[in-house]
This record gives C-alpha cells, sequence and structure tokens, in this order.
C-alpha cells in the first residue's frame, strides 16, 4: 500500500533551498524507513517481530530436542547468506530511493481525497442531494464502521491488482520479479519493480478513493479513519504480525481465522513454486476476498516449500540489476515473436483476433 506520507510537491515558485531540502528529505528516505510508523520495517514493528520469534523458539524448544540457540533459529545462514538474501539487501537502498522519489510522489498526484471528491460530486450530481443519509453527530461506532469499511476497500483493491499482476501476461513480467525470491527476508518486500509499484499505488488509490467518494455521499464527511500510532488502527495491528508474510519462520493462524484473515503462512504459500500453490492466496490483509473468488488455500499444518519460480525460469534475474531491465527485455522479446495481425491477413491466415493468444 502506498506510503502517505511525502514531501510537498516540487514546483517553480519553490526556493532553491526549499528544493534542496526536498532532494535531502528524498535522499533520507531508505533510513526514515525505519522511524515512520506507516513502513513495514519500522521500529516497532521489528520489535514485535522479534518478540513473537522468540515465543515461538521456546514452543519450539519444548517440542524437540534439537539443540539452537535463538540467533540461529531467527537468522539462520541458509537463509541470510543464500545469494537471494543478499540481492534483497543489495536492492534495498535503490529501491527505497526509487520510492522516495518517484512512487509516493505518484501516489500524491493519484490521491485517493481527489479520487473521493469526484465520486461524491458526482453521485451527488446524479441523486440532486448532498448526502442521502447525512449524520451531522457522528458517534464512536460510526468512526469505527468507516474504518472497517475503508480497510476493507483497500484490501480489496490490493487483492485484486494482485491478481491482475498474476494473470496478465504484460503485468506479470514486472510482478514476476517479487516471486524469484528463493528464500525471504522482510527486505524481499522490497523486490518489486517500479512499474509493479506504479500499478499497485495506482489500482489501490483508485478504491480507497471510490470508497471514500460512496461512503461521504451516504452518510456525508463527518466521519474519520481512527489511528493508532499514527496509521488506520487495522493497518497497525496487521504490521505487528507483517514481516513474517517474508520470513522463513512459519507462523499460521488457527483454520477458522484463516479464512478472514490472511495468515503469514499463507502468503508464505503464495510464494511456493509447486504446480498445486499457484494462484493462491492473493490477499493482504483479509482472506475473504481469496474465499469468495476460489483462490483460498489454508494449510492444515506446516508444509515444507521450494520457493521461487519453476524450472530456470528465475535465472536471468541474477543481479539486481536485471531486477529492473530483464522485465523491459522480456516484454521487447514478446513483442518481436507476436505475429501481427496484418501479416497474417495478407498471409491467409484466417485466425480471428479473438483467438490470438497472449
Amino acid at each position: 500500500m502506498a506510503d502517505p506520507a511525502y514531501p510537498p510537491h516540487l514546483s517553480s515558485q519553490e526556493t532553491p533551498m526549499e528544493i534542496m531540502t526536498s532532494i535531502l528529505r528524498n535522499c533520507l528516505y531508505p533510513l526514515k524507513q525505519l522511524v515512520v510508523p506507516d513502513s513495514q520495517i519500522y521500529w516497532l514493528y521489528l520489535l514485535s517481530s522479534l518478540l513473537i520469534t522468540l515465543l515461538l523458539y521456546l514452543l519450539h524448544l519444548a517440542k524437540t530436542e534439537e539443540k539452537k540457540s535463538f540467533l540461529e533459529y531467527c537468522f539462520p545462514k541458509e537463509v541470510y547468506l543464500h545469494h537471494s538474501a543478499i540481492l534483497d539487501l543489495q536492492n534495498y537502498l535503490p529501491m527505497a530511493l526509487i520510492k522516495g522519489f518517484l512512487i509516493v510522489p505518484i501516489a500524491t498526484v493519484i490521491s485517493a481525497t481527489a479520487i473521493a471528491n469526484v465520486v461524491s460530486r458526482f453521485l451527488s450530481y446524479l441523486a440532486g442531494v448532498t448526502s442521502l443519509f447525512p449524520v451531522t453527530e457522528p458517534q464512536f461506532w460510526h468512526h469505527v464502521a468507516f474504518s472497517i469499511f475503508l480497510i476493507l476497500a483497500i484490501d480489496f483493491g490490493y487483492f485484486y491488482n494482485h491478481y491482475l499482476r498474476h494473470q496478465s501476461p504484460l503485468i506479470w513480467e514486472f510482478h514476476k520479479i517479487h516471486h524469484t525470491a528463493q528464500v525471504l527476508t522482510p527486505l524481499t518486500l522490497y523486490r518489486h519493480h517500479p512499474f509493479d509499484y506504479v500499478f499497485q499505488t495506482v489500482a489501490v488509490s483508485m478504491c480507497s478513493g471510490v470508497a471514500i467518494g460512496l461512503w461521504t455521499f451516504l452518510f456525508g464527511s463527518q466521519m474519520q479513519v481512527l489511528y493508532l500510532n499514527g496509521i488506520p488502527f487495522l493497518l497497525f495491528v496487521f504490521h505487528l504480525t507483517g514481516n513474517f508474510r517474508h520470513s522463513h519462520i512459519w507462523l499460521a493462524f488457527p483454520y477458522w481465522v484463516s479464512h478472514i484473515f490472511i495468515s503469514p503462512a499463507q502468503h508464505y504459500i503464495h510464494h511456493a513454486n509447486e504446480s498445486k500453490y499457484y494462484d493462491k492466496n492473493y490477499g493482504k490483509i483479509f482472506a475473504i476476498w481469496d474465499w469468495m473468488f476460489g483462490t483460498l488455500y489454508v494449510p492444515n499444518s506446516y508444509e515444507h516449500l521450494d520457493l521461487g519460480l519453476p524450472g530456470d525460469e528465475g535465472k536471468p534475474f541474477d543481479s539486481v540489476a536485471n531486477f529492473y531491465l530483464q522485465p523491459f527485455k522480456a516484454v521487447l522479446k514478446n513483442a518481436k515473436n507476436r505475429k501481427p495481425l496484418y501479416i497474417s491477413v495478407l498471409d491467409g491466415d484466417t485466425t480471428s483476433p479473438n483467438q490470438i493468444q497472449d
């Protein structure tokens, strides 16, 4: 989900000092991720992950006779010294800078607030009233209801655009990078192509903007999202275990809970390269979307999984530079190999456009 906080957009009226300050602020974006609550690697979420890991470690010791220190359990060499993990570490700085200089400004321009204003005004114009059921003195439960409604809309936006990033051959070439990881660490979160981030940002902003606009038209603009530590409270709760989504540590929820909320173990499964796990568990916070659309997979117990892409599909992504270049190479190669329709017609090929495969 896009970061909401971003330095003011540069304009021709800004002084050179203000421009330099904005550039410096963007350059510090990678370090800022450790101290802002809307970042997955915020220090408090990392600390909560360590505490939960300690609890899991103690439970692990109680169930087995395996002699392993907490450091070995939490940071195994076979994971954190793996070539894939080293690539994630090398990729963090350039990707964080790209997010600061490119992705967040795009999120600022395509803001949910601007979209919400357009939606609410359009609906008001059609209905001839500003709000259908205006709430002038909202109670606490109104704010709770609005907060839940909005996070559901945002999460659906994430779910659906994640589904499209897998199903569209063109977009998949840019999302594929994230699935080349052979081991998972919290920094795998940043293993994305900038275009992949842009697509996600636009989709989530659109869904949240439409949701806010619809709510404003129905009930007015008096209700506010409930915040905890500077971010929506449900998102804060999610982040407390969010780092386990990209981790070697298996953290599963009870079976019935896993039909409502996506557990880290379910997202771990999403990264598996076995055919039975393909196209499963697209959700981020809620599992209800996967449940509704038939893409939910809930494990009954721990499953040992091989991660990454099948065969040699992930080999071209052997460096950080190729993270960014390989998708363009693949798109150009596919474009060259695709037979144009006008050539088919000239050659007497009567294949209809609807029969041409992507």
